[in-house]
């Protein structure tokens, strides 16, 4: 299951990759993961599970406050010139509204103002399927070929987003067909870095309860 932050291409202010860009490298997913989500997931840079052996380790790049302001200043949005954009999320899902928050809160450091709205469930999605949303925080179940051509794909089911890049595409078609799949993830994943239709942020982790001794190889959290 992953979880991410998607982006409204199809208008004002986002349909600027550097921009999609510069707010992508101002999560810091290890801390996010840490302090709100109490480690029940996996930071994520690219939508692939990090478990997984096709997840491109070698793209990553440590969290760096300075990197996201100097991609913020490249981008031409540390003018001093602010613009309040909403960050909708499902208010019915606590923790991820309290991720949407955290995230608000980190981006909102230069032009970029975040205002996070938390909306039930069917209001949620209507507003999603309208496009009437600048950014949006909200996951995906992926299938076991991690195939994102529904959320990122040009006339994509899930792409409430609107992209639509014909790159984009061709790479994803090469990523569930190519005989070496190590090297059509590392080519479609950097080209996500470079374009940013959406923030990868993390893999949910599921919970199991039990007795103390029963279950062997899991890795308690503070709240489990």
């Amino acid at each position: 299951v992953l979880q991410c932050l998607v982006f409204n291409t199809a208008r004002a202010p986002f349909q600027d990759s550097a921009a999609r860009r510069a707010l992508g490298l101002g999560i810091n997913r290890e801390t996010l993961v840490s302090a709100v989500l109490s480690g029940h997931a996996r930071a994520a840079q690219f939508p692939v599970s990090p478990v997984s052996p096709l997840y491109p380790a070698e793209l990553e790049s440590l969290y760096s406050y300075d990197d996201f302001a100097a991609a913020m200043e490249a981008a031409g949005l540390n003018t001093g010139r602010t613009r309040t954009v909403t960050l909708l999320v499902n208010q019915d899902i606590t923790f991820k509204v309290a991720a949407a928050e955290h995230i608000a809160q980190a981006l909102s450091d230069f032009d970029r103002q975040i205002q996070v709205e938390a909306l039930p469930w069917e209001a949620y999605l209507a507003a999603l399927a309208a496009g009437e949303f600048d950014l949006y925080y909200g996951e995906v179940r992926l299938t076991a070929d991690w195939d994102i051509a529904d959320l990122v794909g040009s006339g994509g089911s899930l792409n409430y987003g609107g992209y639509a890049n014909v790159v984009t595409d061709a790479l994803l078609q090469a990523f569930t067909s190519s005989t070496d799949r190590s090297y059509a993830a590392r080519q479609l994943c950097a080209h996500l870095l470079g374009t940013t239709p959406i923030a990868p942020v993390c893999f949910q982790q599921d919970t199991l309860l039990t007795h103390e001794g029963v279950a062997q190889g899991m890795s308690p959290t503070a709240t489990s």
